[in-house]
């Protein structure tokens, strides 16, 4: 597959050149990984040669570049914080594994607070604390939530922790309850409910396979959920067999269908008439079974 990302060069900003930079990092690792391994053949290696000095030879200006414009770079410890430049922060052992982060390169200590929120180490920004965006995940880590469909609030709603249990919970703006609480009164992570919600909804009316109500709500009949078309069809025949057959029930089971028998409409976009004609076969296939027995 084609590159069609703009070419990286030196007078690129800070953020580009140590993106492209950590790319070419990796690969001359790849590269390089061919080059001693021992069941590498002749060949191999000798193209592994030649795709290790065309990576170097596009770092080396770049990694100029930086040498020369001498940019702040951050640094984010893998299940750790964001920290500044590569050996200043007394938080971290030699051996503590740090990798360069390009989407902060460039930034002041307070902005990167603001991409990165509460993630930000508080040793090598002082000030990050009395920063509004230090108490959320940052506008990176919101986007990133949103994405994966995370909610990205930790704090309970007023009264809506349950302290009388010994695993305690609390409730989210978001629509969520029975989300655990950590030691600090923060809630922990969790799906954000009014999206996942939203979601689903989407889905029932979308994916061809779902059903919802005509609205796209669950679809809720004799207090069991119907979720897919499958089952609703299935559903339909069985309640109009059992108003056939089960003269005590009749009518409840032929409101049951009809509720069904909307939705299927709804969903194919056709009559309520429609649909009963396509399923009135199986209906009567299995009234003719009943009657067999």
């Amino acid at each position: 597959m084609t590159d069609t990302r703009p070419e990286v060069t030196p007078d690129s900003t800070p953020a580009e050149i140590d993106a492209r930079l950590v790319e070419l990092a990796w690969a001359m690792a790849r590269e390089m990984a061919v080059l001693e391994a021992k069941g590498a053949t002749p060949d191999q290696q000798a193209e592994a040669e030649l795709a290790y000095a065309r990576l170097e030879a596009e770092s080396e200006p770049l990694e100029l570049a930086y040498a020369r414009r001498q940019w702040p770079r951050w640094y984010w410890v893998p299940n750790g914080h964001i920290h500044r430049e590569y050996k200043e922060c007394n938080t971290l052992w030699p051996s503590t594994e740090r990798n360069l982060y390009p989407a902060a390169s460039d930034m002041t200590g307070e902005q990167v607070v603001v991409l990165r929120g509460w993630h930000v180490c508080t040793v090598c920004v002082p000030a990050a604390p009395t920063l509004p965006a230090f108490r959320t995940p940052g506008t990176a880590g919101v986007a990133e939530q949103e994405a994966s469909g995370d909610c990205p609030n930790r704090t309970p709603v007023q009264g809506g922790v349950d302290w009388r249990r010994a695993y305690v919970t609390g409730s989210c703006e978001c629509g969520a309850r029975g989300v655990s609480i950590t030691p600090l009164g923060y809630l922990r992570k969790h799906p954000h409910e009014r999206k996942k919600l939203d979601a689903d909804q989407k889905a029932r009316i979308e994916d061809p396979k779902l059903i919802g109500a005509p609205d796209g709500s669950v679809l809720r009949v004799d207090g069991e959920v119907i979720r897919t078309v499958v089952t609703a069809q299935n559903n339909y025949v069985r309640y109009m067999e059992y108003a056939a057959t089960w003269g005590n029930t009749a009518a409840e089971n032929r409101a049951h269908a009809k509720v069904i028998a909307e939705a299927l409409a709804a969903k194919a976009g056709v009559t309520v008439e429609e649909i009963v004609a396509r399923l009135q076969p199986r209906v009567d296939r299995k009234v003719r079974e009943y009657n067999r027995t």
